[in-house]
């Protein structure tokens, strides 16, 4: 009979974070979105972004519906083409902005206690989100860590085309394997993300921040570290 591995005694080769509500209290790909249309001043596409997600819009409840049938994020995707045409330089400029006006006062301070003593000890952290590259780029460059991200296409003058080259989503323990130094190498992970089972289940130390009882739940049966965010 095999004997079953014991996660809690093996070192992690790399310990890895998500970054929408682990690290900051903010969906960061909307947010920057946002951030960038009120920098610029674009009004009528900041009404179109409210059109595309507000939970009371007509236009969101439409495309909630569309997303349960074609399993694309639409808001993303359109809020995204709202950006078409920012120069490379300027949505990057942009992200280091976002990183110290926006989220700075959205730390969520647990995780960052947690990645600081890990950096600390000499530990490798990565970030693996699945929010686009302007904004991961900042992060990381805040937190001198490594990152993995979706990708925003630019074209052959360094414009932003309105669509990803790559999307993270679905995608992280790929990118997570093709980072270690064998497939089967331990790593840690730390999320809240629902999407991240997948991720979490295949790690050898878990911790998951859960925000309520339902995500407790949800995480219970893995035996994750929890890092509880309510009361």
């Amino acid at each position: 009979m095999e004997k079953p591995v014991n996660h809690k005694a093996t070192e992690p080769e790399l310990f890895v974070f998500d970054i929408c509500d682990t690290l900051f209290y903010s969906n960061t790909t909307f947010d920057f979105i946002k951030f960038v249309l009120q920098k610029k001043g674009w009004g009528g596409k900041l009404r179109q972004f409210d059109l595309y997600t507000k939970r009371t819009s007509p236009v969101f409840i439409g495309l909630y519906f569309f997303q349960k049938f074609s399993k694309e994020d639409w808001p993303k995707k359109l809020c995204l083409r709202l950006l078409k045409g920012v120069s490379k330089k300027e949505l990057y400029q942009l992200g280091e902005a976002f990183e110290k006006q926006f989220l700075a006062s959205r730390m969520v301070e647990k995780t960052h206690q947690m990645l600081r003593q890990l950096r600390k000890e000499g530990k490798t952290v990565v970030l693996i989100s699945a929010s686009i590259d302007p904004v991961v780029a900042a992060i990381a460059n805040a937190l001198a860590v490594d990152y993995r991200c979706s990708e925003l296409a630019y074209d052959s003058q360094g414009n932003f085309t309105g669509d990803l080259q790559w999307e993270m989503t679905g995608q992280k323990l790929v990118a997570l394997r093709k980072m270690l130094s064998s497939e089967d190498a331990p790593f840690a992970v730390a999320t809240d993300n629902f999407s991240d089972r997948g991720l979490v289940e295949a790690a050898c130390h878990r911790f998951v921040v859960v925000y309520n009882e339902k995500a407790l739940n949800f995480w219970q049966d893995l035996q994750p570290e929890f890092i509880k965010l309510y009361s």
